[in-house]
């Protein structure tokens, strides 16, 4: 009788082994396949990640190593300030795809009315940051704060002014209303008209120490504010240390973040003594932990039921072979080779994964949506892909051929005869 006749009516007669066999594969391959398009879908996210959270970093004065003095204004540093030229060079190194730079400021500020906008009683000012570019402000790029309304601060906007949304609600301000600016009229400094052209939220816990990251933190997160680097220049004008303090530079792949800072401080132009560069990527990493542990756990999950499944398949075999021990020994008695033994056990099997493996294709794109969302995706980006199912149906023949062949050691060892006689 023809190899593969005789497979069809084993597998036909045998029908409740049969059935147990394509429920188990039917199963593990459908979440299997579920696990690769999770596992992929985590990758497209990473992937996404990278480039819309990013990363920055931030140069700035080191005052440790620069000297002091005083005017009538006050006491304040020598030490070097950040010039436009150094901006520039460093924003021009590979990766680095936007920057903002700032000089601060404690301005107080009057709406139109000439009404005093601070949200203390003793009408205490504001913290302000001069800027180019506020987007990428570390405070923005961080995540600590967001805009909500209008638009980010860029260098074509030279009077503009951003302010946190307590600000703008308990002032009764909108978008487009003018503030007038001033830090110290005794001193005869200028008043300073700017635009309302935006208004931020405040996502971070100012009370964490984890954003308590400069000397700025004595003012509450309400207090403060963002306005064109022009409007800064002018408001300090009386000031000696006048000049940019700080600069933030934005870099879109996250994981270049160090390789980046590195070619940044190659720089020889720079006197690197007289600045501090700190890694601003806290969001991408927190971020980057919690999805390498998720992929972590569905790779594990997706070993696990494998090891698991083959072991259990092979057990199933192996007492399935046992029990045709006789048959065995007939077939090899009438002249059949081992090989087309074995072939024909394989064919059995395969017969049966045939069509569990398309069924399983099917039920998977049914469910995975629903076994995304326990690892925290969206339905409708976990999809499984044909290539995937290519990959399963390839690699679980691999391993049902396999399983057979170690299912078969025990009864194709034994001649014939002996078969035969332990079957009296």
């Amino acid at each position: 009788m023809n190899l593969g006749i005789r497979a069809f009516l084993y597998t036909a007669r045998k029908w409740k082994k049969s059935l147990l066999l394509f429920c188990l594969l039917l199963s593990i391959t459908t979440l299997v396949l579920s696990g690769l398009a999770i596992a992929d879908a985590q990758e497209k996210q990473t992937e996404e990640m990278r480039g819309t959270t990013g990363a920055s970093f931030t140069v700035e004065r080191n005052l440790s190593t620069g000297g002091w003095s005083s005017g009538s204004d006050g006491t304040y540093s020598t030490q070097e300030l950040i010039t436009k030229d150094m901006i520039q060079k460093i924003a021009s190194v590979e990766g680095i795809t936007g920057y903002d730079a700032s000089n601060g400021g404690v301005p107080t500020l009057y709406d139109e009315g000439g009404n005093n906008l601070s949200l203390s009683p003793d009408g205490f000012a504001y913290y302000a940051y001069g800027a180019y570019n506020s987007e990428f402000n570390s405070l923005f790029v961080s995540g600590r704060f967001e805009l909500v309304e209008g638009s980010h601060i860029t260098e074509d906007i030279t009077n503009g002014i951003i302010l946190s949304r307590e600000s703008v609600e308990k002032n009764g301000l909108k978008i487009g209303d003018k503030i007038t600016g001033i830090i110290n009229p005794e001193y005869n400094d200028p008043e300073v008209e700017m635009e309302l052209i935006g208004v931020f939220d405040i996502v971070a816990d100012k009370d964490d120490t984890v954003n308590m990251y400069d000397a700025s933190t004595y003012w509450d997160y309400n207090q403060y504010a963002f306005c064109s680097n022009s409007v800064m220049e002018a408001l300090a004008v009386n000031y000696s240390d006048d000049g940019i303090e700080r600069a933030f530079f934005f870099v879109e792949d996250a994981t270049q973040l160090d390789n980046v800072i590195k070619n940044v401080q190659h720089i020889d132009s720079i006197n690197w003594d007289n600045f501090i560069i700190t890694a601003n990527d806290e969001v991408y990493q927190n971020i980057s932990s919690a999805l390498s542990d998720t992929n972590t756990l569905v790779t594990t999950l997706i070993v696990v039921i494998t090891v698991v499944s083959m072991v259990l398949i092979t057990l199933i075999l192996s007492m399935s072979i046992r029990s045709r021990k006789r048959e065995t020994g007939i077939l090899m008695a009438v002249g059949i080779a081992k090989p087309a033994v074995i072939l024909q056990y394989v064919l059995e099997t395969l017969l049966i994964a045939v069509p569990a493996f398309p069924l399983a294709y099917v039920c998977s794109q049914q469910v995975v949506g629903t076994l995304g969302t326990l690892f925290g995706k969206a339905s409708e980006s976990v999809i499984v892909l044909p290539e995937h199912f290519l990959l399963v149906a390839v690699g679980g023949g691999i391993l049902l051929i396999t399983a057979v062949l170690i299912s078969s050691i025990s009864a194709m060892r034994l001649k014939p005869k002996q078969i035969l006689s332990q079957m009296e």
